[in-house]
């Protein structure tokens, strides 16, 4: 069984080791996490993982090292790391904006696996996007996707299409829940109690993807069979269209997108 490095002990650390655990990719003695917060190390003891004292200590006992640090400290992390890192140690890299070439420029390897997941993954609900460096063997490929399919959907896509993916899954959780938050917040100004108004606004937000995800019908065809010609649906729909809401929705993509490239 290969052995697991984690370099920050977050939330997107948690989710990956509690899936790849809970699946039995890979069991809780095979992991070692490493974290400058030593704060945050105590869930992983309590698990049953290993720690590190140091970057030295988590490379001397990882076949694999996963990046989960945020993008501002990865420049620090990696040239500590090169120091230590064994030639044939695979990279799995989920920092935003980082691409694989400026790891491997830092790092001097090519053994880099990039993936962008997107935070429903700390509920087992995750979209993962996932490109290899050139020197990715395919069975390192198929152990990346078997970790994160285990914690949602993945797709393999050409590391140019990153920052796009960065907008549209990394980011969108949050747009999303600010349209979700807006409609429960109008329901309340229209005399609703709270709570009814948000258990029913997320049930009709996960059925309606559970709804796209398994019709074979395109997603035009499903707001057309929602909105009767005349009814309510239907005046909501022509609302967005007066306010210019696709466009808007365009820009808000774009925004995130060009800040991924910036990152």
């Amino acid at each position: 069984m290969k052995k697991l490095g984690f370099i920050g002990g977050g939330n997107i650390a948690t989710a990956i080791i509690k899936g790849a655990v809970a699946t039995g990719i890979v069991k809780p003695t095979a992991i070692t996490v490493f974290d400058i917060d030593e704060k945050k190390l105590a869930p992983f003891i309590t698990l049953g993982c290993f720690t590190a004292k140091s970057l030295g200590d988590l490379a001397n006992n990882s076949d694999i090292i996963f990046l989960t640090v945020k993008p501002q400290v990865l420049e620090n992390v990696l040239n500590e790391l090169k120091e230590v890192i064994a030639e044939n140690t695979l990279i799995i890299s989920p920092v935003a904006g980082a691409k694989t070439s400026k790891i491997s420029a830092l790092l001097g390897s090519e053994k880099i696996i990039r993936v962008m997941p997107n935070t429903p993954l700390m509920y087992g609900a995750g979209a993962t996007a996932i490109t290899a460096g050139a020197a990715v063997t395919k069975d390192e490929l198929d152990f990346a996707k078997k970790v994160f399919s285990a914690l949602g959907v993945t797709a393999t896509v050409d590391e140019d299409k990153m920052d796009t993916v960065t907008a549209i899954s990394g980011s969108s959780p949050a747009f999303f829940m600010r349209f979700a938050k807006e409609i429960i917040d109008e329901g309340v100004r229209q005399g609703m109690d709270q709570k009814t108004a948000k258990d029913l606004v997320l049930a009709t937000m996960a059925g309606s993807a559970k709804m796209a995800a398994q019709s074979e019908s395109s997603l035009d065809e499903l707001i057309k069979a929602v909105a009767s010609p005349g009814g309510t649906t239907e005046a909501g729909l022509n609302k967005m269209d007066n306010l210019d809401f696709d466009n808007t929705t365009a820009e808000v993509i774009k925004a995130a997108a060009n800040r991924s490239k910036e990152l």
